[in-house]
């Protein structure tokens, strides 16, 4: 099994973690665990002016997974020099892409009880600003809110096989390939894996009959195929 994991951090230290898990995940779990890393202070992420962009970060982000749904993203809360957005922030954009909905989220270097005590402790905001920031983190979906050890917990949760994450990862190996099912009932006609894996990820209330619709012509391929070797 194939599964993929992004560190989103601006010190390099976490890089032997990275190795260390996909080691582990492949010698005992039989995973073969692609990482990504994204340090949000590179240049290429920064405004002219470097400054720093979360726009460009997040645009980054997309293109280095072109062709990669991760099935964990570990995010780091703080990157120094930056008071512009922090790891948080960065979650909340992904969670808008489609291709990140479903995903699995760490935050490090950002506990919970400190950053609900931090919303709390500011004089500067009402008390329904402070709840409605609350409530923004808990509709983020944040697996865990960790230290900065996270191989363990990232372990754990990859080592998981989860059926309803392998057709979007499996058609999200072409994205940007543009390849297409022409087949499909009639509101649609034809989508690309793309737009399928989107609507998948995304739950949308027609998923249900276009994969009934894939599930059906599979069968009848491979029942095909066997008569043929009877």
């Amino acid at each position: 099994m194939d599964k993929a994991l992004l560190l989103i951090d601006d010190g390099h230290d976490h890089l032997r973690v990275l190795d260390n898990i996909a080691k582990h995940l492949l010698r005992k779990e039989s995973i073969n665990l692609t990482t990504k890393y994204i340090d949000p202070n590179n240049r290429e992420y920064l405004t002219e002016e470097h400054d720093p962009s979360i726009e460009k970060l997040i645009q980054g982000i997309i293109d280095k997974l072109k062709s990669i749904k991760p099935d964990l993203i570990v995010v780091d809360q703080f990157y120094s020099g930056n008071k512009d957005y922090k790891g948080l922030d960065v979650i909340e954009e992904l969670r808008k892409i489609n291709k990140f909905k479903k995903c699995d989220f760490f935050l490090i270097s950002g506990k919970r009880n400190a950053i609900v005590r931090d919303i709390f402790v500011d004089t500067e905001n009402s008390d329904e600003t402070k709840v409605k920031h609350l409530a923004k983190i808990i509709d983020l979906k944040i697996n865990s809110f960790l230290d900065k050890n996270f191989k363990d917990e990232a372990i754990s949760l990859l080592k998981k096989r989860n059926l309803n994450e392998i057709l979007p990862s499996k058609l999200r190996d072409y994205e940007g390939e543009n390849n297409t099912f022409h087949r499909f009932s009639p509101q649609y006609g034809s989508l690309t894996f793309e737009e399928l894996a989107d609507m998948i990820e995304g739950d949308d209330t027609e998923v249900s009959e276009i994969l009934d619709e894939i599930f059906n012509l599979t069968l009848s391929h491979y029942s095909n195929i066997n008569e043929k070797l009877q």
